[in-house]
């Protein structure tokens, strides 16, 4: 655990000792425990943030009214209906996103290195991705748990929290970046910011999309099971 302290004290010198001798194991355990933590804060947030008061009575969600008033009561009641359907499965993948983080994080790094033609081993970059994602995940969600979510009073401090989190995660990356590929500072950044358009906001869009396809198909169908 030489290595995670380091890394909390001085990222510089932390990266490099990450990447030279970070151990999977350690990465693994670290994740989990990242997990663990994180459907602690999935489970506080489905409490605080039913979905029923997303999409029903005075408190729900603005987005919601809007599209009350915009597409009619009949119609806004089919993508309520879909809402609720995917609410669950929401709160559980967001359990489960440290691992997804970990995984897919490290993989679409070395893929955009890869892209700029840098061919480096992927072993301490997947290493180094839990150290890193257990690192900054475990305060953002550990405060999301205690604090709260939605109207909760501390809810504005936890969001601030994971924000900053967010921030060092990717400082962190651009860090390893620059080490483990031997590259610039900018190329570091380009290389980093290739990783998060091409293979998370590109996939993102692509989903919303289809999301939004399907959407209009159950609205012009007025499909909504038991109505």
């Amino acid at each position: 655990m030489n290595e995670l302290v380091a890394l909390i004290r001085s990222p510089r010198r932390g990266v490099a000792l990450v990447l030279a001798t970070g151990r999977l194991p350690v990465a693994l355990g670290l994740v989990v425990l990242a997990t663990a933590v994180a459907a602690v804060s999935a489970a506080r947030f489905a409490g605080d943030v039913p979905v029923n008061s997303v999409l029903y009575g005075p408190d729900r969600s603005p987005a919601i009214t809007t599209l009350i008033e915009t597409l009619g009561v009949d119609r806004a009641a089919v993508i309520s209906y879909l809402i609720e359907q995917v609410w669950t499965a929401v709160v559980v993948v967001t359990a489960f996103s440290p691992l997804l983080v970990w995984i897919l994080g490290a993989t679409a790094v070395q893929a955009a290195a890869r892209l700029e033609g840098i061919r480096r081993p992927f072993g301490p970059m997947f290493v180094f991705f839990g150290y890193a994602t257990a690192l900054t995940r475990i305060p953002a969600d550990g405060a999301a748990a205690i604090l709260g979510s939605g109207k909760a009073a501390g809810a504005p401090l936890a969001q601030l929290v994971g924000t900053l989190c967010l921030g060092w995660l990717a400082f962190l990356l651009w860090r390893a970046i620059e080490t483990h590929y031997a590259l610039a500072p900018m190329r570091a950044a380009i290389v980093l910011l290739i990783a998060v358009v091409v293979f998370y906001l590109v996939p993102l869009a692509l989903i919303i999309a289809a999301a939004i396809a399907i959407l209009v198909a159950a609205i012009v169908l007025d499909y909504v099971p038991g109505l």
